[in-house]
């Protein structure tokens, strides 16, 4: 049985579920509520779940060897709690102030968690919070641009490639022919609509100073080569449609909500501040 091996990650995790280590039920009678009696002072199940939940939110599989280990681990806790108590090591300073933290970031943790369930918001006011946000959105500085390339080795390669442009060639037929990227020559070197950010610096300088239409008259040389760059249209970023902002919208209503319930104590608590904090 390998007790030690998850011993150091319980005994760091005393410190933060003291109440795990604290709670003694010397009144259940009954051998189902306890895993364990140790010296008359029985660890009942309902400790024994909140540790395991703990770890077992942590990754850790939960299999029948886990839980005798796991046994083992609070049965040594036991053993050890007590020891402390003989020494009257509760009354030490030092730990008093840790439990008092310790107690108070326990309670805070289930005030948050009461508080966010109560005000979770709902599918409705979360697709308004939406709407309102998207309504509001009047930012048109930030730009899309739908672009396509052709990469090639060499700069009179690309030369070449812009003077059969201009002698009318199509665009995408030259991609297929002679573009190096992968990604785009079979699309006729399509790259899709993207703020300039996404690309290379010279790359994306050449997408903000080209009009709608435009290809550039010189090579762009990047890491990857020389390319001859066709702007084909420009846009607004639009607003991300719900899907892919549900998530963080109503996390911000949640986290909103929270920092006025805050607020709002602290402006009605009277708090008075002593001393310098040098």
């Amino acid at each position: 049985m390998h007790v030690f091996k998850i011993m150091l990650p319980f005994a760091m995790a005393a410190l933060l579920l003291p109440a795990v280590s604290a709670v003694h039920a010397a009144d259940q009678k009954d051998a189902d509520k306890n895993i364990a009696v140790v010296n008359g002072k029985p660890i009942s199940k309902e400790r024994f779940d909140v540790v395991a939940r703990s770890q077992l939110q942590q990754g850790q599989e939960d299999t029948q060897e886990f839980r005798e280990e796991l046994r083992e681990v609070l049965i040594t806790r036991e053993v050890l709690y007590q020891e402390a108590l003989r020494q009257k090591l509760d009354r030490n300073p030092d730990y008093l102030a840790q439990l008092e933290v310790v107690k108070q970031q326990l309670l805070l943790g289930v005030l948050f968690e009461d508080f966010m369930e109560k005000h979770q918001p709902t599918p409705e006011t979360v697709r308004q919070e939406y709407e309102r946000a998207k309504a509001g959105n009047t930012d048109t500085s930030r730009k899309q641009f739908h672009s396509r390339h052709i990469l090639v080795k060499e700069e009179d390669e690309a030369l070449k490639i812009i003077e059969q442009l201009d002698q009318g060639a199509d665009f995408a037929e030259l991609a297929g022919e002679h573009s190096l990227d992968p990604g785009s020559r079979e699309e006729g070197g399509e790259l899709g609509w993207h703020e300039a950010e996404r690309f290379v610096e010279p790359f994306a300088n050449a997408l903000r100073t080209l009009k709608k239409g435009e290809t550039t008259r010189e090579p762009v040389k990047t890491s990857f080569g020389f390319h001859v760059i066709q702007k084909v249209d420009e846009r607004p970023v639009p607003f991300p449609p719900f899907e892919e902002v549900s998530e963080q919208i109503e996390q911000g209503m949640i986290s909103q909500a929270r920092d006025q319930f805050v607020d709002g104590l602290r402006k009605n608590a009277k708090i008075e501040k002593i001393g310098t904090m040098e």
